[in-house]
């Protein structure tokens, strides 16, 4: 093909057509210009389709991460529910269902109560990595990255209200067992696998430990800090629901 252009060239200038060859010149150059912008919207269309490729990826990496953590997300609303009734209970604070029955008040019932908290916050390592290595620009969609922003500052949010919990928890609650109770009864629950003889080891009075007005504060504390924990626990769960579905919908359309 080149040999061609040149054959041709060649005799234009013997000729002497000076005018013809200047025109098949500008001509010859706009058909080097032309292959360039074609082979540059090659490429274009290649990179664009190996990054739409890339973001379908990590798209569904994403939803494979966000579906567990809504998985473990509602295993810890679970978990705080169950303390707050019990926590109610303990409190005889129940407006339906009475009276707590002094049977409640026992080893099995009271330990958790005393002792069990839930630390666990949703993880989205998928996201950690995408941010660590620059890649948050394969998103697309503006809406999709900003939920994800917000989706971080929903769980460091999470983790302050964790942290407090645990703080009151560590500081003034922990101490009752350490002071007012005969710890060694919570062996006693179906919670502990240790097989040890308690038969010796007096019991505790938990009905009167609740009637103990401090007592009874630094678990309404608990209670308090958990309701408000529980509360962002289903703000968060909804949150993650909504950028399930976006990204559904992004995958969908690729």
């Amino acid at each position: 093909m080149l040999r061609f252009f040149r054959q041709i060239r060649q005799r234009l200038l013997a000729s002497n057509r000076f005018s013809k060859y200047l025109l098949y010149a500008v001509g010859e150059i706009l058909l080097v210009v032309i292959g360039i912008l074609i082979a540059l919207q090659i490429d274009n269309w290649n990179e664009a389709v190996k990054e739409k490729a890339q973001e379908k990826e990590l798209l569904t990496n994403l939803l494979d991460d966000l579906r567990a953590a809504r998985e473990q997300s509602a295993r810890s609303i679970h978990v705080e529910e169950l303390l707050i009734a019990d926590l109610i209970r303990a409190l005889n604070i129940h407006p339906d269902e009475g009276e707590t029955p002094s049977s409640f008040y026992d080893d099995e019932n009271i330990g958790p109560i005393l002792w069990d908290f839930e630390t666990n916050i949703p993880v989205i390592k998928s996201y950690a990595e995408i941010k660590n290595t620059g890649k948050t620009s394969l998103i697309s969609n503006r809406e999709l990255r900003e939920a994800f922003t917000n989706l971080e500052i929903s769980l460091d949010k999470l983790k302050n209200l964790v942290a407090d919990r645990l703080t009151v928890q560590q500081l003034r609650i922990d101490e009752i067992a350490e002071t007012q109770l005969n710890f060694l009864r919570i062996f006693n629950s179906s919670a502990s696998e240790l097989s040890v003889d308690l038969n010796n080891e007096p019991e505790n009075d938990y009905l009167k430990l609740f009637q103990d007005p401090r007592i009874r504060n630094l678990f309404a504390m608990k209670l308090a800090l958990t309701e408000d924990v529980l509360t962002f626990r289903h703000d968060l769960q909804n949150e993650i629901d909504l950028i399930i579905q976006m990204i559904e919908t992004e995958i969908n359309k690729s």
